[in-house]
This record gives C-alpha cells, sequence and structure tokens, in this order.
C-alpha cells in the first residue's frame, strides 16, 4: 500500500469501537489511507467524491470509489485493485475513438451524483457481507444536508471520526520528514525576516520577505520548495491584526508555516523592535516560564489537560489569574488548517505517544500593547521530545 495508515493500530482501534470496517469520506483521510488523491470533485468537500473502505481485518484488501477521471491514477497510486467510479462532470475520451462503449445521450451531473457513489459502495458492503455491520463514517465531516442519503445503505452508521483522529495522529516516517522540512523552511525563513526588520515596515511587506526569504533557503539548500505558505504577523498595539509601520517599542508577532506535500508546519516567536515597554517584558517573561512548565511534560504518556493546567497555573501564579486561553496547541499534519486533533485543552483526555507530531504555544493578544507567541514543532519520541527546527525563545530585541 502506498498510503500511511496502520492497518493493524486501525483494527484495534475498531475492535475497541465494536465496528466491522471504515468508510473514510474526508480527502484528507482518503490521501492519508491510499496515497492517492481522491479526485477533483473532492475540491466541493461533500460526501460523495470519493470513499475508501477499510476493513477492521488488516488481512482483507481496502476498496475504493472515485470519479472516473482519477479512477485508473487512483488504482496506480494506492495500489487497491478494487476500485469502482462514477461520472463526475469531465468529459473525456480515448484517441483513436473508443466511444461507442459509453452511454448515450446522458448528460453528465454538474458536480456529481451522491446517490450513483452510494451505490457503488452499497455493492462494496454487500460483496464482502458487511450490510447490517456496524461501519464507522467520519460524521465530522459529512454535511448534515448529505447525511440523510446513506440511509439507503442498510448497515449501522456509527461516527468514527475520533478513531480517523487517532490514527492520523500517529505519524508516519516519511510524514515527519515533511514536516521535519516544512518546519526547517519556515524557521530559515523567519530568521532571515527577524534579521531584516526595521522601523517603517508593515506587516504585509514582512509578510513578502518572509517568502522570498523561504524561496531563498530553497535555493541556498538545494531542497524541494514547498507547496505553499502562510504567515501571520502582527506589528503594533493591536495584538492580531496586521498593524505598521513599525515604531520604537512595537511588539512583532511572527506566526509562520510552511506546506510541504501537504503537510502544515506551524511555528512562532515574538520580537521587538528596539527597547520594549517594562509591561511587555512582564507577560513575555511570564508566557516563557509557562511554555517551559507545559514542556517539561512534554512525553509518551502524559495526558494532554496535565499540559494544559501546567502552564495555565504557571500564568495564573505569575499574577494573570484571567488569563484563559483554549488551548496551548494541537497536532498538525496534512489539512486545509494548521490545527488538527489533539489539543492541549483543559477537557482534553488524549495521551502523548511516540511520533505524534504538535505544535506547542503560549500565545496572549492584548490590545494597545501587542501580540506575543512563543510556539515550537514539537516530535515525540519514545523517552520524551524533540524541539524540531529549535530556535532561541527569548524576547529578541532588534536594534535600531
Amino acid at each position: 500500500m502506498a498510503g500511511y495508515i496502520n492497518r493493524h493500530r486501525a483494527s484495534q482501534l475498531m475492535v475497541e469501537q465494536g465496528l466491522s470496517a471504515l468508510v473514510l469520506a474526508q480527502p484528507e483521510s482518503i490521501t492519508y489511507a491510499t496515497g492517492a488523491f481522491a479526485g477533483v470533485a473532492s475540491y466541493w468537500r461533500r460526501a460523495g467524491a470519493a470513499f475508501v473502505l477499510v476493513p477492521a481485518d488488516p488481512a482483507l484488501p481496502m476498496a475504493a470509489v472515485v470519479g472516473d477521471l482519477q479512477a485508473e491514477s487512483f488504482a496506480a497510486q494506492s495500489g487497491i485493485s478494487d476500485v469502482r467510479s462514477h461520472r463526475i462532470w469531465v468529459e473525456t475520451g480515448r484517441y483513436p475513438d473508443s466511444d461507442f462503449v459509453k452511454p448515450k445521450r446522458q448528460p453528465r451531473p454538474a458536480q456529481f451524483e451522491l446517490a450513483r457513489s452510494l451505490e457503488l459502495l452499497r455493492d462494496i458492503l454487500r460483496e464482502r457481507q458487511l450490510l447490517h455491520a456496524p461501519i464507522g463514517l467520519e460524521l465530522g465531516f459529512i454535511a448534515v444536508a448529505d447525511f440523510s442519503a446513506f440511509a439507503a445503505i442498510s448497515v449501522s452508521w456509527r461516527d468514527c471520526t475520533n478513531v480517523v483522529e487517532r490514527l492520523r495522529s500517529i505519524k508516519h516516517p516519511e510524514e515527519i520528514l515533511k514536516l521535519r522540512l516544512a518546519a526547517d523552511l519556515a524557521t530559515a525563513g523567519r530568521t532571515k525576516l527577524i534579521q531584516s526588520i526595521g522601523l517603517g515596515q508593515t506587516s504585509e511587506e514582512m509578510v513578502e520577505f518572509w517568502k522570498r526569504s523561504v524561496l531563498a533557503v530553497v535555493r541556498e539548500e538545494g531542497c524541494a520548495a514547498p507547496d505553499s505558505s502562510w504567515a501571520y504577523i502582527s506589528v503594533g498595539g493591536d495584538g492580531f491584526a496586521p498593524g505598521g509601520p513599525a515604531q520604537k517599542g512595537d511588539l512583532i508577532k511572527i506566526d509562520v508555516g510552511c506546506v510541504v506535500d501537504g503537510y502544515s508546519s506551524d511555528g512562532a516567536r515574538t520580537v521587538v523592535l528596539g527597547a520594549p515597554k517594562p509591561q511587555a517584558v512582564k507577560i513575555y517573561e511570564a508566557l516563557h516560564r509557562a511554555f517551559d512548565a507545559g514542556l517539561a511534560l512534554m512525553k509518551p504518556g502524559t495526558l494532554l489537560k496535565d499540559i494544559y493546567f501546567a502552564t495555565a497555573t504557571s500564568m495564573w501564579d505569575a499574577g494573570f489569574e484571567t488569563y484563559g486561553r483554549g488551548h496551548f496547541g494541537h497536532g498538525v499534519g496534512a489539512s486545509i488548517w494548521s490545527e488538527e486533533w489533539p489539543f492541549f485543552s483543559a477537557d482534553a483526555t488524549a495521551r502523548l505517544e511516540p511520533d505524534m507530531v504538535l505544535a506547542f504555544e503560549t500565545p496572549w493578544y492584548i490590545d494597545g500593547l501587542g501580540g506575543f507567541i512563543i510556539e515550537d514543532q514539537i516530535l515525540i519520541t519514545e523517552r520524551g521530545h524533540e524541539i524540531m527546527a529549535p530556535a532561541s525563545r527569548h524576547l529578541e530585541r532588534i536594534k535600531i
């Protein structure tokens, strides 16, 4: 198989939940499990563009339903032999002409037909003797408007959103390499940016310089360029809005990430232009101590909520008792957003496990003073943790 799914771990999780199989519908989950693109119809992010069946028995092969435009390439990329296709809006042909095998005077759908892809999924389930069985479906992704159509298949649908989240939270070595490169590029670009900051610059100018710096690092190192990049840079007293032009004493929050093969890094630092205000120093040092308190617990077996309370308590004990940040970080990976499950939150029940990659952060946005953040991307190892793309966490003062 070309994907990253651990079939034995998936089997264990399905047994725990009493599931006979998973049906993956979210594009990122399908690519994770198969190593193949779910197809252009998946860009609408609606159920039915593609499905992948993952049986609980790891010895049984997976099966897939995809749009006909990508069916052949999906089978080749994934190594799945049972790939069934439904018609999408794209009309194609072959040369020499073989269109006589295609339906005549039958328009294609404007996008795709959920009912048809469900028919194909039902055929697979029937042939696998899985009708009437408990089947996991990513209800965290399926739209309410689409879910009623799933009643056409006689199975007991159960939410497997957290099962998939738990599977994806443990990274394959190749996923870790992608996230490491993404973090290295983002951090190297951030270092170049910090060295260039001066009076009068706006956040927009800093963002553009950072992006150019990342590409300069790519040229210098001879590595692959990222698919894309993102940046949230605030200058001055708002803390969250872009801001600028930069003035003496302004805090500059630099939260950036690079995306490598769909995997987004996430890391951040705060710098100050010249001498910081005394209250800014007090707050930053408290956030730094809180970060260290949480980081000290980063090892396998630790409850994420224990890390949350160690971090929050450090802030409360420093006199900031109204500080109520909802989470101090999250998983990172392949997503349309840089934040994934699990979260370092007060109600988190997950524990750290080896090969998790997470972003740990202590942010605070104070209107009138500025944005504060310390954030590192962290790999959980067998005995502890590793900071990916390490850099100084001290409040760096830019000379002017």
